[in-house]
């Protein structure tokens, strides 16, 4: 796994800078963190790790809880896409992000064709009460590589094979909520190199809301795909603060279930993330 552990003395001085400039306007906070070398030191080691490994972990980085800085920190990377985003674990949840029941491995708005994400991040607020919640993580080339050895034809299937996936909207917090249905190859090649779309969730909403049957051929397709992709799954227990970035286009990522603390008043205490995401330049 590749993990960038920040020191406590350049996390304790990361923490003292965070606290001054939190309550700047938001582009003077990105200007802070552009010129400032704690933070692009840290920005710099997480490129070259995402370039060769095609996600990081963060620990220890100095600030949590503070919105306006971790979307500065989320800039460094490429264009922002859309918001920071709190989502914290409900009992009745309207989508999948903030469900206490794991997540199966998908890539984030894969929906969306034009501008998908490039890079994903999640900084954990506040930790699974029973530390029970792991993140994972699949690197597609793996997959790619398994299937050149052992499956060619498989393989070919998965580039050629077209699945349906149905949205309103690109993601659960946009406000037209119009139609988007695409009908696209689980993996794809951009030049050289391979990519996935991949959402379970986004391809049975579509057989649901449109009355069809899912073909059986279908679905052994994408239970085939999952049993190979889980070969290579990386797994790991973010702490409170851990910040982790994934290539959102040559990854597949999951959550194992969470847990609920009830409280004496009958309030809960759970999970609690940010998410928000970062296009390229």
């Amino acid at each position: 796994m590749s993990v960038i552990k920040i020191s406590n003395e350049l996390s304790s001085d990361i923490a003292t800078k965070s606290q001054k400039i939190k309550a700047y306007r938001q582009s003077d906070i990105e200007a802070f963190l552009e010129s400032d070398s704690s933070f692009q030191n840290i920005v710099n080691l997480a490129k070259k790790i995402l370039e060769e490994n095609c996600f990081v972990v963060i620990k220890n980085i100095g600030f949590v809880r503070e919105r306006s800085i971790f979307e500065a920190f989320v800039k460094q990377f490429g264009s922002f896409y859309g918001e920071v985003e709190y989502t914290d674990i409900k009992r009745d949840c309207p989508y999948t992000g903030c469900n206490y029941k794991a997540i199966e491995l998908h890539n984030d708005d894969a929906i969306d064709i034009e501008n998908q994400p490039l890079y994903g991040f999640i900084q954990v607020q506040n930790e699974d009460p029973l530390k029970l919640s792991k993140n994972g993580i699949v690197k597609i080339d793996d997959v790619v590589n398994y299937l050149e050895i052992y499956d060619k034809d498989f393989l070919d299937e998965l580039l050629n094979r077209k699945v349906n996936m149905l949205s309103y909207g690109i993601n659960y917090y946009n406000k037209e909520k119009t139609e988007i249905v695409c009908s696209v190859p689980i993996l794809y090649k951009n030049g050289n190199v391979y990519k996935v779309r991949f959402d379970l969730t986004r391809i049975k909403y579509y057989y649901w809301k449109k009355n069809i049957s899912q073909s059986i051929d279908e679905k052994l397709l994408i239970d085939r795909f999952l049993t190979i992709s889980k070969k290579f799954r990386q797994e790991f227990y973010l702490e409170k603060g851990d910040i982790l970035i994934h290539n959102n286009k040559g990854t597949l990522h999951d959550r194992s279930e969470c847990s609920f603390e009830l409280n004496l008043d009958g309030s809960l205490n759970t999970r609690e993330i940010f998410v928000s995401f970062a296009r390229e330049q």
